[in-house]
């Protein structure tokens, strides 16, 4: 009984078991929040009611918790936005495979907000893991859509525009209130609540919209959108 007793007090007292994807992910939103230099082991050990060293233990170094936090939910991203490609049919022309491809990301990215404020804090100072961002996750993600928005120009169908300028347009301009919570809830009085789907097939068709090239006759065109309608879905 004594051992019983023994047993049931150390269980209690032990520290919560957390797994590596909880951990990866509450160290990626740690980072996203705080910045490289501002996140704390021992905080988010806290925080997660970890023994202090067990993220160590686990992991390593604050760098090598970082790119393993930083694999994860990119890549996670990248599973989440091929997967909501293949959730509806596209016809097979560039223009409406480009806005698929922007209305997924900002699908995509609403689920994983914090990835974009990652980018914002790296992207503030030249570093080795800005590099890494760019070369493992942002240009592979840019280089398709930019690729048809070329085909597309070489057509005269769009203008051509930089891949600096996509990306700022839909990663840093279009998800702006995923990434800006806070900011974007200021705007409730004035709009209402943040309607995701709207928001999302509404810049994706400015998006588009502006790339296209104008018509001498003035005409609407369809902007490359998939039917006749907007079908709306939760994001």
């Amino acid at each position: 009984m004594a051992t019983d007793a023994v047993q049931t007090v150390e269980t209690r007292g032990r520290p919560r078991i957390r797994d590596d994807d909880d951990i990866l992910r509450a160290a990626l939103h740690a980072f996203a929040e705080h910045g490289y230099d501002g996140m704390s082991l021992r905080t988010l050990n806290a925080e997660m009611g970890l023994s202090r060293g067990t993220i160590n233990q686990r992991f390593g170094s604050k760098e090598q918790l970082w790119y393993a936090a930083v694999d994860h939910e990119f890549g996670s991203l990248t599973d989440d936005l091929g997967a909501e490609l293949q959730q509806r049919p596209v016809p097979d022309d560039d223009l409406s495979r480009l806005r698929e491809g922007i209305r997924a990301f900002l699908i995509a990215s609403a689920r994983r907000p914090e990835l974009v404020r990652l980018m914002n804090q790296e992207g503030l100072h030249s570093t080795g893991r800005l590099d890494y961002i760019m070369t493992s996750f942002t240009l592979p993600t840019l280089t398709p859509a930019w690729q048809a928005l070329n085909r597309l120009a070489d057509a005269g169908v769009v203008r051509r525009v930089p891949a600096r300028t996509l990306l700022f347009l839909i990663a840093h301009g279009a998800a702006a209130p995923f990434t800006l919570g806070p900011l974007s809830d200021r705007f409730d009085p004035i709009d209402g609540p943040l309607d995701l789907v709207d928001h999302i097939e509404t810049v994706t068709d400015i998006i588009v919209s502006g790339l296209r090239t104008a018509r001498p006759d003035g005409a609407d065109a369809s902007n490359g959108r998939s039917g006749t309608s907007r079908r709306k879905r939760r994001a």
